[in-house]
């Protein structure tokens, strides 16, 4: 990974400038950076980014660059910035003039373009407004408009902006005279249109910063900014959660940092050395993460050059703060130990009180949940050394996967679009892939690792590496301990085996996975085989136990992990859509009805915002057997699920088979990336679109030529709730409007494939909803 010549010139540098006293700018830390070249161009400030699938390059081009004998600041006013087609190194399009410091955000399928307007009469570089343009196709940009002002006495330099957890955060550089120049301070937005400034939210103020980027991984906010050492400037790194308390990575371990053997810059003397690394900007494509940064001496003009790693940009800026002698993640802040209160239900009717609140707005965790749309499930553990029997318990140290490799699970779900994962940390047999203190049936009576291993740790830990969110599966029902349900239907469940002495057992094993790995976004509750389950009778006076038991469950989780969404168990978050083959019913609506609970596959105690998921085996068995790649579902079938649970509203899992080894077989990961390929490709390139948010219960796309159009996509905002009841799109064609498609729920998103139709416009009409209603986006696409 790392480019020999580089590594060993920057080594031998270091050993020399620390034998004169000096301040090294290469420590002897391993950079995973690999520098490819220099581009011969004097530009600054370029920032790669992806759209449609291609890679472009900002570009920030200052004229006098192109005039010989200016000096900075001559014809600042035709300054431009620009976009340019790296694969022809064309320039497509000049999106703004008069403008420098520009950065760039995709979208929604589009591209925005925030800059520093220098405005009129002013001198060169004493902006006091930003400006933000955009476009969906790199050719047509929008007008300018003015999104944010400086205070008084500031002046505006490099910009920045990322998609945050929950808004847009834009960063800028002011030369604001409370702080040290320069400093950051940051921006929020809900629209990318209004700014305000987030209190506190400063970087820099004591010590010198400058060409900053900003991203948004794994839960972290990254800055990298330029640090001024003794010999020159470089690039390094520091990260925030909430952006008002930073973390630097290691002195010792600079993001990009120069190279004083490099002469013949751009612009300036042939002899001066190159003592600056800045202005570092980058992008994942074609799995790798691309970075563009300037070298020079901070003068006149940069020395463009452009590296790679081979990984996605959370790995690269985890690795600058990863501590190799003990985990990255922190356990969550818990107070005491938790001892569960249970309390009988009231009255005769044990599991009819339905909860008093009826919420028809998605809470913040389930939105979060439902924006993600396609997740990965994975079945592992005795089960897949035994032909998927998940019901049978065979002995500890039959489980031994001497190749685990959890980095390749995450890789391969990421692969088609997952954005969190499920891993069964404990299945029906009862053996926990962690090493638990609560029985001897897991891990520790593994050989492999010498009982020492820890899948839920590795698991954990490479979710964490890749910015993947966690989920964890946890049977109720524990074969081994001898306590769990009948497989009866649906409320006809009977008890099996002495709940009361396995239930603290059980308490104790999800405290010990809710406690010991971080983070937890996702618990899983299996309502097969559950003996805690609302519906489950006393095999002796055939009365239902209650829901005591899972509210307890329950509580415990949202008390350890608050941010978590829970599926299944007696208050569920999340309900199942009644499918194992990927599909939801249509229409879907969000809200469950009181009274309604039981034939949406939750008990008749709940009613609410209830979003639905469907699961998908993509073998014929849950868990690995041999010589079954044959029963991988065929792209056709994948797809066909795709657009009946993603497509009607529902979010999907799709499950993934390590072997016995621990590895996902390479059929199924090819399986899983074409997969993920393919609807990639069919939503990469709309005919038209329009994702504004727009009110009006009729919203028009307009195309410039005739199309053949064959996929319909509609999003309903569902921040307030789901509202729309009734809805039709037509196609204008020979003349009149013809209705292509008609439906009733829309929700999250619905999709809708029809025979292709010629025409230059389709319209959305709802013609039923209630009385606050937004839809986010609109879009057709040709049929793939």
């Amino acid at each position: 990974m790392i480019n020999g010549i580089f590594t060993k010139r920057a080594s031998l540098l270091g050993i020399l400038l620390w034998s004169i006293g000096c301040v090294s700018a290469q420590s002897t830390w391993t950079n995973p950076i690999v520098k490819q070249g220099r581009l011969g161009s004097p530009l600054v400030e370029s920032s790669p980014f992806v759209f449609n699938n291609k890679l472009y390059l900002l570009e920030n081009n200052q004229k006098f660059w192109d005039v010989k004998g200016a000096k900075p600041g001559d014809f600042f006013h035709e300054d431009e910035v620009r976009i340019k087609d790296i694969a022809t190194g064309k320039t497509v399009s000049v999106a703004l003039t008069n403008h420098g410091f520009g950065t760039v955000l995709t979208h929604n399928g589009r591209v925005y373009i925030f800059a520093g307007s220098y405005g009129k009469g002013k001198p060169w570089r004493q902006m006091t407004e930003i400006t933000m343009t955009s476009s969906a196709d790199l050719k047509k940009w929008t007008k300018p408009v003015t999104v944010f002002k400086a205070n008084p006495r500031e002046f505006f330099y490099n910009t920045a902006v990322t998609r945050g957890k929950d808004k847009f955060i834009l960063l800028y550089e002011t030369n604001d005279p409370t702080w040290k120049p320069f400093t950051f301070r940051y921006l929020e937005s809900d629209d990318l249109v209004n700014w305000k400034e987030i209190p506190g939210a400063v970087y820099g103020k004591d010590k010198y910063v400058g060409g900053p980027a900003l991203y948004y991984e794994g839960g972290w906010y990254y800055t990298l900014y330029l640090e001024n050492i003794k010999m020159g400037y470089e690039t390094r790194i520091t990260r925030s959660k909430d952006l008002v308390n930073w973390e630097d990575a290691p002195a010792s371990r600079p993001f990009i940092t120069f190279d004083p053997s490099i002469r013949n810059i751009p612009l300036i003397d042939p002899g001066i050395p190159e003592s600056n690394a800045s202005d570092v900007e980058l992008c994942y494509y074609n799995g790798k993460t691309i970075l563009y940064f300037t070298g020079s001496d901070q003068t006149t003009a940069g020395d463009l050059q452009w590296a790679t790693y081979d990984g996605t940009p959370a790995q690269l800026f985890e690795y600058f703060f990863e501590d190799t002698q003990k985990q990255t993640f922190v356990s969550p802040d818990h107070k005491g130990d938790w001892a569960p209160v249970l309390i009988a239900p009231s009255g005769g009717a044990q599991h009819q009180n339905v909860q008093n609140e009826i919420k028809t707005k998605p809470s913040p965790q389930q939105l979060t949940y439902q924006q993600e749309q396609l997740g990965a499930f994975i079945h592992f553990g005795p089960a897949t050394y035994i032909k998927s029997d998940m019901l049978a318990v065979p002995v500890a140290d039959l489980f031994n996967p001497s190749k685990l490799d959890a980095d390749q699970w995450v890789k391969t779900a990421q692969s088609f679009g997952a954005k969190h994962i499920v891993l069964t940390a404990k299945h029906h047999n009862g053996y926990c892939l962690w090493p638990t203190e609560t029985t001897g049936y897991s891990v520790k009576q593994s050989p492999w690792k010498n009982g020492k291993g820890d899948v839920v740790g590795e698991f954990v830990k490479a979710c964490r590496k890749y910015g993947v969110r966690v989920g964890l599966y946890v049977s109720g029902g524990d074969k081994h301990f001898g306590c769990t349900s009948t497989p009866d239907p649906q409320g006809e469940r009977k008890l099996v085996g002495d709940i009361n002495r396995y239930f603290p057992v059980f308490l104790e094993q999800l405290r010990e996975l809710l406690t010991n790995y971080g983070e937890i976004s996702y618990l899983w509750f299996d309502g097969a085989y559950d003996p805690f389950g609302w519906d489950v009778m006393d095999p002796e006076t055939m009365k239902p136990l209650g829901t005591a038991f899972g509210d307890a469950i329950h509580a415990m989780v949202k008390h350890l992990q608050p941010g978590a969404v829970i599926m299944g168990g007696t208050r569920p978050d999340i309900r199942w859509s009644g499918s194992e083959q990927g599909w939801a019913a249509y229409p879907l609506w969000n809200v469950v009805k009181p009274g309604e609970g039981f034939s949406h596959w939750v008990g008749p105690q709940n009613a609410g915002w209830l979003p639905a998921e469907a699961c998908l085996h993509t073998r014929d068995t849950w868990f690995w057997v041999p010589d079954s790649d044959k029963t991988l579902r065929n792209m056709d079938f994948m797809t066909k699920t795709y657009f009946e649970s993603i497509g009607r509203g529902a979010n999907l899992l799709i499950n993934m088979t390590p072997d016995t080894s621990g590895i996902i077989p390479p059929n199924e990961v090819k399986s899983l990336y074409e997969f993920g390929k393919k609807i990639s490709s069919m939503f990469s390139h709309p005919l038209a679109q329009s994702n504004q948010n727009l009110e009006g219960d009729t919203i028009n796309l307009h195309m410039s030529e005739k199309n053949r159009v064959g996929l319909i996509e509609i999003e309903e905002d569902i921040h307030n709730g789901q509202n729309i009841q009734q809805y039709k799109t037509e196609a204008y064609i020979a003349g009149q409007w013809k209705t292509i498609t008609s439906g009733l729920s829309i929700g999250r998103r619905r999709l809708e494939v029809i025979e292709p139709v010629e025409t230059n416009q389709v319209r959305l009409i709802i013609t039923k909803r209630s009385a606050e209603k937004k839809i986010r986006k609109f879009a057709v696409y040709a049929k793939r």
